[in-house]
């Protein structure tokens, strides 16, 4: 993934983000972008934050982690989590560093996106029975 500096969003700018996903359970999941405008066919980064806001929860913290269940306008992108009952947050394979909650991970893969068609585009990020805020991105 070829991404700038300027496209990557620190894990202190996600503490002060105000649009994150609702927390469930103890646990919400977040996804930004550097910019809410874009150009037809100019490329849109997509960052992934979960975040275990309570004690309790093992937080894998290396990665990039795959992305699954990720919509636009209501459609699938990619992948969907297989079993609707397994923990998005638990990997199936995995040989890192786990952290106790609260914590934060951002090391998931990055999404791109390419949009031909002027409009306002909503996506979100939904695994299993969390739900990420809906970024809406205005291309023209």
């Amino acid at each position: 993934m070829d991404m700038s500096d300027n496209d990557m969003i620190a894990a202190n700018e996600y503490s002060e983000w105000s649009e994150k996903g609702l927390v469930t359970d103890g646990r919400r999941v977040t996804i930004i972008t550097k910019k809410k405008n874009y150009a037809i066919n100019e490329l849109v980064h997509i960052q992934h934050f979960s975040e275990a806001t309570i004690p309790g929860y093992k937080v894998y913290i290396m990665g990039p982690k795959a992305i699954f269940d990720e919509y636009i306008n209501g459609r699938l992108q990619g992948k969907s989590l297989k079993a609707k009952n397994q923990d998005p947050f638990i990997p199936t394979s995995y040989d890192g560093r786990v952290k106790e909650s609260p914590a934060i991970d951002g090391n998931y893969q990055i999404t791109s996106y390419i949009f031909s068609e002027p409009g306002v585009y909503e996506i979100c990020w939904q695994p299993g029975k969390w739900k990420s805020n809906i970024l809406k991105i205005k291309v023209e």
